[in-house]
């Protein structure tokens, strides 16, 4: 098969890291992959590095008269047969560059934002043959706001669980933590719905009774990191470490004791995922979900939505209770390997392009 991915946004998360896995994991199984993506956006870079050809065009609304006939033209170039759209902006150049060119047409939806009821977002949901979800929850919505159930395919994001290995090389001697020093943290990207203002204001009462070190992975400028730093008591805030955008999650994920995980609203949870493959013992938002697939001190512990205090309490527990960690992370690990196997992804989206094709 060929297919074409196409991809709005710049910065890097879950749907960029979906789109990737299974670009090559569908390319190891012989198919031919092409992305066409946002210029100068991480997922280009990345895409590029795994051998993948990778289109860089000016993702944005007010570019779809032109992006329309650049995406047919490599549509036809291509001899591309099957397109994967993925954001709003993406999926309406993409759809419509799909039906002009005959070609199959799959959307992908990753969240759990409100669609709208209105006639033109009715029509973007109507062009797919497909809309695939990448969560449980994700499908749920989608029938809630009116898609067809015969339209909609569940294929749930997943992990390579063998690229994170537990007993890698961390993050501490590079960024000056000592060896002994409890460091709980978060490798999402920095927007209000992730939380992080949440796990800072919790994280003065975590300190105050277990001294420890705060860890971030995500793209934020300074501006944002002078908003951020204040929501900690000053005596604590040379424990808060902002790492930036990293490309190696694993040594990141190495570096933490308790990985902490407090989104308001998720589609699923990428980092969340790769933290459990790592065997990161895990504190999560209790929200719809994550309840799907942690079970409440089986694989990890979930805090009452959107309270700090009780983060902090869930938190200050673990970092107590080492063979509780220990617990937590070994069954975490499983989860990820049972729920939410690379293959079983990778095979299911293999299929359904099938099907679509046959259709």
């Amino acid at each position: 098969m060929r297919i074409l991915h196409t991809e709005t946004l710049k910065k890097w998360g879950g749907q960029q890291n979906r789109v990737l896995a299974e670009a090559r994991g569908l390319v190891r199984e012989g198919h031919t992959v092409v992305i066409a993506c946002h210029r100068g956006s991480i997922l280009a870079g990345k895409a590029a590095d795994a051998g993948i050809k990778v289109y860089e065009l000016n993702m944005v609304k007010q570019s779809h008269i032109t992006n329309i006939p650049k995406l047919i033209r490599i549509i036809r170039a291509e001899r591309m047969e099957i397109v994967a759209t993925h954001s709003s902006v993406d999926s309406w150049a993409g759809g419509i560059a799909a039906k002009l060119s005959g070609r199959k047409l799959v959307r992908f939806r990753h969240n759990l934002y409100p669609i709208g009821r209105d006639p033109l977002t009715r029509l973007i949901y109507a062009m797919p043959d497909k809309v695939v979800a990448i969560g449980d929850m994700i499908g749920e919505a989608l029938e809630h706001y009116g898609i067809s159930k015969q339209k909609i395919a569940v294929i749930r994001s997943s992990v390579d669980a063998a690229g994170f290995d537990p007993e890698g090389e961390d993050l501490r001697k590079e960024i000056g933590i000592p060896k002994e020093a409890v460091v709980i943290g978060n490798t999402s990207t920095f927007t209000k719905v992730k939380g992080q203002e949440l796990l800072l204001a919790a994280f003065n009462e975590v300190c105050g009774k277990v001294p420890c070190y705060l860890l971030f992975a995500g793209r934020l400028n300074e501006e944002s990191k002078k908003k951020y730093l204040p929501l900690v008591d000053r005596q604590y805030q040379d424990r808060v470490i902002f790492l930036g955008h990293r490309d190696d999650i694993p040594r990141v994920l190495r570096t933490l004791d308790v990985f902490v995980f407090p989104s308001l609203l998720e589609g699923l949870g990428t980092a969340l995922l790769e933290a459990m493959a790592m065997k990161r013992p895990v504190v999560a938002s209790d929200i719809p979900t994550f309840r799907n697939f942690i079970e409440q001190g089986s694989n990890g512990v979930l805090f009452s939505h959107d309270e700090a205090g009780d983060l902090a309490e869930k938190v200050v527990d673990l970092i107590r209770d080492e063979g509780m960690r220990k617990h937590l992370g070994e069954k975490a690990r499983e989860t990820i390997i049972r729920k939410f196997s690379l293959k079983v992804m990778i095979n299911k989206t293999e299929a359904l392009y099938q099907a679509v094709l046959q259709a």
